[in-house]
């Protein structure tokens, strides 16, 4: 079938349009460095308790066995940097900054599904060419496409860091079978991390067990967030008063010292759970259902009834334990 194309800087202007902060255009073609370090991560068990990255590794290293008819991919990035305060109230805990506001997975869904219906309408026909579309959840290595597009670079603490945004944006995918001019800028224009360590030094579990992997067992975002069991003390004792993910080797990060404050509102608190969770109204929260009508429409929803409580009586220890001197 044969239907018109549309160009690769059309698709840029019509994502940043929509409200995207980042485009970048690359082939679905498997990386083999990111196939073999993904295959390595796997056998040293650094994925922890999350089993479905076991399942089927090769349709997340090569697109194509998702979409068979595949040429191109569209790599998206969304700004969701915001300040924190400077004082933690007595009694809360802190959530990660991209979780404070709505569930970034909806807004992104959305905003990707406006792009694909933009491109269809631009090419005028809506049944030929294919697409399917991810965000976070999908079976791709989507940080190692995404730099391969452009959007930026993988830094020791693993994230994708970009030199306007840093290392705060999400990332959304889209796999299609239109023929789109790759951008020529892989390996990445912005620069590497060179002989900087300030997130290795300054990761509290020392999750970060080499350039660029991390260790998901010791790492404060898998156990708050992911992890269904309890926290061992010697982890627990170094959550602070994290209650959901933590962002301190994002914070140290150089390349974040210049971060833009997000333009999208339903990032900023105000939309969601906001920066800080009451730990004790947490801990008394007595059914799932009353879980649920706290946290709906937010990412918080993840751990779940019981680990949320768990999160929250761990910070409401450590804040004892801080204020009597314990520590």
């Amino acid at each position: 079938m044969t239907y018109p194309l549309i160009n690769s800087q059309r698709v840029e202007q019509l994502a940043y349009d929509i409200g995207f902060d980042l485009c970048g255009i690359t082939t679905p073609d498997i990386i083999p460095e990111a196939k073999k370090a993904y295959h390595a991560w796997l056998e040293k068990k650094y994925h922890a308790g999350m089993a479905y990255l076991e399942k089927d590794p090769g349709r997340r290293t090569d697109p194509r066995q998702v979409l068979p008819e595949a040429r191109s991919l569209i790599m998206l990035g969304v700004n969701y940097y915001q300040p924190n305060s400077e004082k933690i109230p007595e009694g809360h805990g802190r959530v990660s900054r991209y979780a404070r506001g709505k569930d970034y997975h909806k807004v992104l869904e959305k905003m990707t599904e406006r792009l694909i219906n933009k491109i269809k309408e631009e090419v005028k026909n809506s049944s030929g060419p294919s697409f399917k579309y991810f965000v976070d959840y999908g079976p791709m290595l989507e940080r190692a496409y995404a730099e391969k597009a452009g959007l930026g670079y993988i830094g020791k603490n693993s994230t994708l860091i970009n030199k306007k945004y840093g290392s705060w944006f999400y990332i959304s995918e889209i796999i299609t079978s239109l023929q789109l001019v790759p951008d020529q800028v892989w390996p990445g224009e912005h620069g590497r991390c060179g002989t900087c360590r300030r997130c290795i030094d300054a990761c509290p579990t020392g999750a970060i067990v080499e350039d660029g992997v991390i260790d998901a067992r010791r790492c404060l975002s898998y156990l708050t967030i992911e992890q269904p069991s309890a926290i061992t003390d010697e982890i627990a004792s170094k959550m602070g008063a994290m209650i959901f993910g933590c962002d301190i080797c994002q914070e140290v990060c150089p390349r974040n010292k210049k971060a833009v404050v997000t333009g999208n509102k339903e990032f900023l608190p105000e939309s969601g759970m906001g920066e800080f969770v009451d730990a004790r109204k947490i801990v008394a929260i007595q059914t799932p259902e009353e879980f649920h009508n706290l946290t709906k429409g937010t990412s918080l929803t993840r751990p779940k009834f019981e680990g949320l409580k768990r999160n929250a009586q761990i910070v409401l220890t450590n804040q004892s334990n801080l204020k009597n001197g314990n520590n």
